[in-house]
């Protein structure tokens, strides 16, 4: 199968979008919540999942993965998945298929070299990851109505 941008960033949407779905069912009386006392909090999970995503962007487009809000900023959920989704989004689509094919040194970060569509893989993987912890807390949180793990 051949990856390219337009491929990537759809894969990419379509389980971000369900992402955001989870999201939304986290209030701010739930941002707290954790399952477990050694778990993230729901909000730390959320953040985690955001942050780094973005992070595995740009290290693949080779750009700065400066953060995109300050520590005391006080957006919600849904704010902070909006805006790093959009500059998440805007990483892939700046890589081209000769860039595509780059090899990326994450040897101090990840241990790996790697090209910036395998990164992009590895940052769609560790959303997947995530999401399925995400659901698990938003399930213990009582909701039982929940999308399905992936967007057509």
């Amino acid at each position: 199968m051949y990856k390219n941008e337009v491929y990537l960033k759809n894969y990419f949407l379509s389980h971000r979008l369900v992402t955001r779905d989870l999201i939304s069912y986290i209030n701010e009386g739930s941002y707290s919540y954790r399952p477990t006392e050694t778990s993230m909090t729901a909000a730390e999970l959320v953040e985690h999942m955001l942050t780094t995503a973005y992070q595995f962007a740009a290290m693949a487009a080779e750009k700065d993965p400066a953060p995109l809000h300050e520590e005391r900023e006080q957006l919600s959920l849904e704010a902070m998945a909006e805006r790093y989704t959009s500059e998440t989004v805007r990483l892939i689509e700046t890589m081209d298929t000769e860039h595509l094919e780059k090899e990326i040194d994450l040897s101090s970060t990840l241990g790996v070299k790697a090209p910036a569509w395998k990164v992009v893989e590895m940052m769609i993987d560790h959303e997947i990851n995530h999401k399925g912890n995400l659901f698990v807390y938003i399930r213990e949180l009582g909701h039982t109505e929940l999308p399905m793990f992936v967007k057509a």
